[in-house]
């Protein structure tokens, strides 16, 4: 009698052992968590400011100016009223970018290397205009990274800053 009972709680004492070894694990929690796309944003007109008064443009007018002293010295004047238009309309477009809607594609097409750099570092699905930023799209601001790449000086982020601060038109 002892060895049956003995044997019925030593039957009854491994029940939850051999239950729990049959039973199905729980599934496990998903190993692949989706990812939210981050977008990088800039402020519009702090990187036309900043690429406007960047080492990167003056260079860019630097070689105009030197062409066209060339080309006036070698009497090509068709060539030298083209160079000059360009400074003009340079200026009106600068100004319509800064304060209109005039898009930023030639600014844009500059900042194409950083973009790639700064999209692969931070591992950003895109960069954009703040404006244009899916309300819904988790974001990150990237102005300052662009300023530095365009070399902003202190006085030009201090500009910039405050046009954010103080927007024209509002």
């Amino acid at each position: 009698m002892r060895r049956i009972g003995f044997a019925i709680t030593l039957i009854l004492a491994s029940l939850p052992l051999a239950a729990s070894a049959q039973a199905p694990a729980p599934p496990a929690a998903s190993a692949t968590v989706k990812s939210i796309p981050v977008v990088g944003t800039f402020d519009k007109p702090s990187i036309v400011l900043a690429f406007y008064r960047s080492p990167l443009w003056a260079a860019i007018l630097a070689d105009r100016r030197f062409e066209l002293n060339a080309v006036k010295a070698a009497n090509d004047t068709a060539r030298a009223k083209e160079l000059e238009k360009y400074g003009g309309e340079s200026q009106d477009l600068a100004m319509q970018q800064m304060f209109g809607k005039a898009p930023i594609d030639n600014i844009l097409v500059v900042l194409q290397p950083e973009f790639k750099e700064l999209s692969s570092k931070m591992k950003l699905s895109a960069i954009v205009d703040s404006y244009a930023a899916d309300p819904k799209a988790a974001t990150v601001d990237v102005t300052s990274l662009l300023m530095d790449w365009l070399k902003a000086s202190s006085e030009t982020r201090k500009m910039a800053e405050e046009m954010h601060q103080h927007p024209a038109g509002k």
